[in-house]
Order: structure tokens, then sequence, then C-alpha cells
């Protein structure tokens, strides 16, 4: 990015190293659960999941595609001590419909699942936490709904080009391959036949690469602490979602760039990166700059999961956003 680019965009840049007092997270205590399914497009059935019972809500869209929601919910479950949180596993993945028409994958139909979600809870505007591939789905949904968006949080958001999200995924599998080619190899292996559906146990596989992708990040000195994974749900939805959602639902994006299409979406959108991050701090201000109303802050010491890396940081200042407060340096 040229100079004169990270110079127009730097007023949506705030580093929360800034900020000298550290701050604590509340201690969690024991909130409500239920859970359901909602209809949607094409016949398919979104699993759902609601934690908690404060009086703001929140709808968590989490990563992937062709994960479930316990890829993001346990390094979240904090919020839930003063908010309630609706969880939903996406189509194509975890407990809900997994289509015999693959066409059904499409990213389209993952706005209109969300929407049945806000429907379902008669929520006319949402505030919408996603993580990881989260924020392409919450930024489609908000382009195309941008009335029912109250505010929305990105962490660990893969970049808002389809350019810059191939160039950091190739940039990623370099460095990890630089770090230790034999866990490397291990786990695009075991990344093969998942994609494939040739392994016998689909959980068990899930779970070695989980293991893998671990000791993969402590051998890149990367930071280790987080505990939301994929494989805690049906073999079924793990086979499914790494064999064809996983890979379908990208591709139908095409050539996706948020950076000139979500000028209309006037809901206030906190990015929050993680410094140690592999994807480009560039990219994360091209996410707070595509709307009118975007901050970045970069939490020193975490890295793709600054939730999980530095709950100390990134819960107060969740917390303060959701408040309707804009973080500050002081």
């Amino acid at each position: 990015m040229s100079a004169g680019v990270m110079e127009r965009w730097s007023h949506h840049l705030l580093t929360i190293a800034l900020i000298t007092v550290p701050l604590r997270v509340s201690a969690q205590r024991a909130v409500a659960v239920n859970d359901g399914y909602v209809a949607s497009t094409g016949g398919v059935r979104i699993y759902y999941r609601v934690v908690g019972s404060g009086p703001d809500t929140a709808i968590l869209v989490h990563g992937g595609p062709g994960a479930n929601m316990g890829s993001i919910f346990p390094d979240l479950q904090p919020l839930a001590a003063h908010h309630t949180l609706i969880l939903y596993d996406q189509r194509g993945g975890g407990r809900s419909t997994l289509p015999a028409d693959t066409t059904l994958l499409d990213a389209r139909y993952f706005v209109d699942d969300l929407d049945a979600v806000r429907r379902h809870f008669r929520l006319e505007r949402v505030t919408l936490i996603a993580s990881s591939f989260g924020p392409i789905i919450a930024a489609l949904y908000a382009q195309t709904h941008p009335e029912h968006v109250a505010r929305m949080i990105f962490t660990g958001a893969i970049p808002p080009r389809q350019e810059e999200a191939m160039a950091w995924w190739n940039g990623k599998q370099r460095q990890a391959q630089a770090a230790d080619s034999t866990l490397t190899t291990r786990l695009r292996a075991l990344d093969s036949t998942l994609i494939t559906g040739d392994e016998a146990d689909p959980v068990a596989t899930c779970r070695e690469r989980d293991q893998v992708a671990h000791a993969l990040a402590a051998a890149k000195g990367d930071t280790i602490p987080w505990h939301g994974t994929m494989c805690d749900a049906p073999p079924e939805g793990i086979r499914y979602g790494m064999r064809y959602t996983s890979q379908l639902t990208p591709e139908s994006l095409g050539a996706w760039d948020f950076t000139k299409s979500l000028r209309r979406v006037t809901a206030p959108l906190l990015v929050i990166y993680g410094a140690k991050d592999t994807s480009p701090i560039e990219s994360q201000i091209e996410w707070a700059a595509a709307v009118p109303n975007g901050v970045l802050v970069v939490i020193p010491g975490a890295g793709h999961g600054p939730q999980a890396d530095r709950p100390d940081l990134f819960f107060p200042l969740v917390e303060s956003f959701l408040r309707g407060e804009w973080p500050r340096a002081k």
C-alpha cells in the first residue's frame, strides 16, 4: 500500500497499546442456554443456540466456511455474562442442513440464513460479531440489509478483497513450511483427507488437525491459547463442511471486493486486529475505511484471535463499543 493511501486512511487506525491501564475481564457467571432450528432458503434448517439473557443481543458469525459455532464461541463466551448471544451453524456445516444440492452453498444464501435468524428473534436491528471468514458473511449481509445492522465487530478478519486474501493465504503456507516442514506436510495431508472425504473418523481426524495446527503455531513462535474448535460437531457435519462448503462457498463469491460496496452501511464498525496476525494491517485498514463509520484498533501481543490472546484488552474494548462508545487513545 502506498504511503499516500496509508496517510489517507490513518484516521481509521488506533492502537490499544496507547491505553496504559490494563483492564480486567469480569468473572463469568451461569447463563441461560436454549437451542432450536430456523427455516431458510431451499428447505435448509439452520441450527441456533442462545446463550445468556442480557438486555443487549448480538449474533455471532463464525468463520470457515464449513465450520460451526464451536469455532468461535468458547473464546467469546465471557460476553454472555452481560449480553444475549445468538450463535448459529452456517448452512453446510455443524448441525445445520448439509444440502444434497450443493448449489445451495452459494454465499448469497448465507445472507438469507442470517436474516432468517434475525427475523426469528424479531430483531429489527442487530449487532454482528464476526471472526476470520465471518466478516465476509457479515459484510454481504450489511450491504444487502443495511437497515437491519446496528453495529459490527470484526476480529481476525480475512482481507476484504479476494486478491489480497489469496496472497495472505499463500504467504501463510510459505511461512508455515519455513517454520516446520514436517508439521506443515502433516497438516496439508489431514486437510486433504478431510476435503476428499477419505477419513474413516472425521472427528478424530479433525482433532488431530487441531493438535498439529497448535504445534505449528508454537513452532512459529505464536501464542496458542484459543479454545475454539470445529471438531465438537456431528461427524457428517465436519466431513461435509470440509469437502463441500469450505471449497464451494468462497468460489461462489468470485473476485470479492468490499472496499467499494459498503458505502451505504452507516452502522459503526469496529475492526480488532492482533499486532502479530499474519494478515497484513493494510487489509484491516481497508475494512475500517470501507464504511463511513469504521475504526481499527490494534491489540499488542495478539495474533489472529485477539479475543483468546489478550482477553484483558479485547473484552473491555468490545464492551465499551457495545455501550455505544468509540475507542480512543488515553
